[in-house]
């Protein structure tokens, strides 16, 4: 079942103005700057409910094709390493599972997991900064540097940081692969999910309402709202429900495919109803970056 068909539900979305509702120039988010914000607003949109799909029968069988027609795409995957996260062996047979999953999902040459992060919706968790990667992490245990959700809707990154990190994570310019993508796969470390679900909005939803903004990392998107965006999010996931967002493709569209998905935390409306009350927590996730690439000779 596609997003647009599930009965949709209410949730409020932060999106940042777009360039015609500023009175100054935009050119000025370019560059990084933490004390410069993007002007941004809180809105109440209609956010669709993912749970039908999933129970309907979306499989990792189907994920390659979602990831291609939409940009990012649900599953039911439990993980065999969830549980060793907290400490540096477990992180890395967790990334381990989760590069193999994705190389199994896409049929590529291999994947390398770049980096992974853990977030949680509470006071007091404030947004750590973060050295630029140049290598993929290794050593790193992602709860020990908890960051605060992502409440901006966005694009992790545009397609120059794109390819720069796909040099890095592989060793070789991006140009040197028959193709290669960045994927995050997401999932929280507890559940169900009852504040700050994952929203996302399909590539070819989100039309021209984008814009650039500099990073401490390099460049992402911003996405600004329009009437008719279909966002959607899967009710009160658990962690055996898994998300895979597209963030980069050095395809480009050659291939129809989308490019990436749009995603952000939300605030569902009265998301919490039907829980019993121990359960309602704040939320805790963590998603993995992970870069898969296709060798010439497998083109």
């Amino acid at each position: 079942m596609s997003p647009a068909a599930a009965a949709p539900l209410t949730a409020t979305i932060e999106f940042t103005l777009p360039a015609t509702r500023l009175d100054h120039d935009p050119a000025v988010y370019l560059t990084y700057d933490p004390a410069v914000q993007r002007p941004s607003e809180a809105l109440r949109v209609p956010v669709a409910n993912l749970r039908d799909e999933l129970e309907a029968g979306a499989s990792l069988a189907t994920v390659a094709q979602q990831l291609s027609a939409r940009g990012f795409a649900v599953a039911t995957h439990a993980s065999s390493h969830l549980g060793g996260i907290p400490s540096v062996e477990g992180t890395q047979a967790y990334l381990d599972e989760t590069a193999a999953l994705l190389k199994d999902i896409l049929g590529c040459s291999r994947v390398i997991a770049w980096n992974s992060v853990c977030r949680k919706n509470a006071p007091g968790v404030a947004a750590k900064d973060v050295p630029r990667q140049q290598a993929p992490e290794k050593g790193f245990v992602p709860s020990e540097r908890q960051q605060p959700v992502a409440s901006i809707a966005h694009v992790d990154q545009d397609e120059v940081w794109g390819a720069e990190l796909v040099a890095k994570a592989a060793g070789s310019p991006a140009h040197t692969f028959a193709r290669a993508q960045i994927v995050n796969l997401w999932r929280p470390l507890s559940g169900p999910v009852t504040n700050a679900p994952l929203a996302m909005l399909s590539y070819h939803d989100i039309q021209s309402d984008i814009s650039k903004h500099g990073s401490q990392f390099g460049v992402g998107m911003d996405i600004h709202h329009r009437t008719g965006q279909g966002w959607a999010y899967i009710r009160h996931q658990m962690p055996d429900e898994v998300v895979f967002l597209k963030c980069f493709d050095t395809a480009q569209g050659a291939d129809g495919s989308a490019l990436y998905c749009g995603h952000v935390a939300v605030k569902v409306d009265n998301d919490a109803d039907g829980i019993a009350p121990e359960l309602v927590v704040p939320r805790e996730s963590i998603e993995v970056r992970l870069v898969a690439l296709w060798d010439k000779e497998e083109a």
